[in-house]
């Protein structure tokens, strides 16, 4: 909800307020200055700014009801507003300047029209005071580091690192060394004193994106860290005091992973103190006309891009299942594409089969898919006489996976 500082019955308040609820964008004019508090985008009336708490310091803060003169726009920008908007202001404009202002909330791209992240949004702001982990979980593309990265700098430690190590892309033989660090001499190869990301995170907010697939061992020695808030390097015996903020990522199901031994339980709680779940892109339509505009103005450069209506309904009806990082490719690819500065549908590069592919359709080949596999481990696990490491190594996963697989084997009747 955009707060709009003023008094009912002030004919400038009462016009923005009703071109704001004609463009579908939530707000309401209020009194007290109070109300501006935390709030993303504010107008207030030119009149009131000099009454304005300093605790009231939304991030971006339109004036508006003034005179269309140059000195008064200077004067009213040196009492801290962001924008300003003389009286009589065109009506289109009020409505960019906020939509602006709302997207400029944050750079990451926290774009939220929608109710269901207005609400995740407005969650994460308060989380964020209370120096507490965080497990944001949700599917692929659909933004758990914006969040995390909006949470660390909504907080107290904002001034602090964050340092975000991927789980996944790096080697189960590297992670712990990544994360901890290591002495000089510590291993082979070990040529000088490397800091980990506990340490280079002190201070700060450290984000462990995908923690579902850090090995089980490894999650006994953090469980370690993040209870006595010590870190040990390896080849050290001198443990360090740490001052680190932790945050988790995951695009499972949490319980399903602690159940199925991937996740260990005393970790996962300790790890979801808060636990915040971000909806798929296809579950909040409201939300992806702004997105679209966001990225528009991110890779646009000084290029003025708009989306011609045909594009507009097929970005509306299509089911993103890549979420917002799809939605972040298709737009930069069609501004690459589009002509006369309109982007229209043929540019968005979103077949009909695409954005239609039937239910039954993408099950039978996941299907096929997962019988392929059953095959080939079944396979290789009988050529190496039901040698499970030397399995794992053939077909290049580790022991933790094939163990998973073999698990999710058994459970459906194959016999091993």
């Amino acid at each position: 909800m955009i707060p709009v500082l003023s008094t009912r019955g002030d004919r400038e308040a009462e016009r923005i307020l009703a071109a704001l609820t004609e463009a579908g964008i939530g707000a309401d004019i209020v009194d007290d200055p109070s109300a501006l508090d935390g709030a993303g985008v504010a107008l207030v009336h030119v009149s009131r700014l000099k009454r304005l708490q300093p605790a009231a310091n939304p991030k971006a803060l339109i004036a508006f009801g003034g005179a269309d003169r140059a000195d008064v726009a200077v004067k009213t920008l040196k009492q801290g507003a962001t924008e300003y908007l003389p009286a009589g202001a065109d009506l289109s404009r009020v409505s960019l300047l906020i939509r602006d202002g709302i997207t400029a909330e944050d750079t990451a791209g926290t774009v939220a029209q929608s109710e269901a992240m207005t609400n995740l949004l407005q969650l994460a702001d308060r989380v964020a005071q209370a120096d507490i982990a965080v497990l944001v979980s949700g599917e692929s593309g659909t933004g758990k580091e914006v969040i995390c990265r909006h949470i660390h700098e909504a907080s107290p430690r904002a001034a602090g690192p964050f340092v975000a190590v991927n789980c996944a892309a790096i080697p189960e033989t590297m992670l712990e060394a990544v994360l901890f660090g290591h002495d000089k001499g510590a291993f082979t190869g070990a040529a000088e004193q490397r800091l980990g990301k506990f340490e280079l995170a002190d201070g700060g907010t450290l984000l462990l994106d995908e923690i579902t697939e850090m090995p089980v061992g490894l999650q006994a020695k953090l469980l370690r860290v993040l209870q006595e808030k010590e870190v040990e390097r390896i080849g050290s015996n001198s443990p360090r005091k740490i001052d680190v903020r932790v945050l988790a990522t995951s695009n499972r199901d949490l319980r399903d992973a602690v159940a199925e031994g991937v996740l260990r339980e005393d970790l996962y709680y300790r790890l979801s103190v808060f636990p915040l779940q971000i909806p798929p892109l296809r579950e909040r339509p409201e939300d992806i006309p702004a997105l679209a505009r966001h990225f528009m103005s991110k890779y646009a450069d000084t290029r003025a891009i708009s989306l011609g209506p045909a594009a507009l309904g097929r970005i509306r009806t299509y089911s993103w299942p890549g979420n917002v990082r799809e939605l972040e490719n298709c737009i930069q690819r069609a501004i690459v594409l589009c002509e006369n500065g309109v982007i229209e549908a043929q540019d968005l590069g979103l077949s009909p089969q695409t954005a239609e592919i039937s239910l039954p359709a993408a099950a039978s080949l996941q299907s096929r898919m997962r019988e392929s596999e059953e095959q080939l481990l079944l396979k290789i696990l009988k050529e190496n006489n039901g040698v499970r490491k030397a399995t794992a190594a053939q077909l290049g996963i580790s022991d933790r996976t094939l163990r998973y697989k073999l698990k999710q084997l058994k459970e459906r009747g194959v016999t091993i």
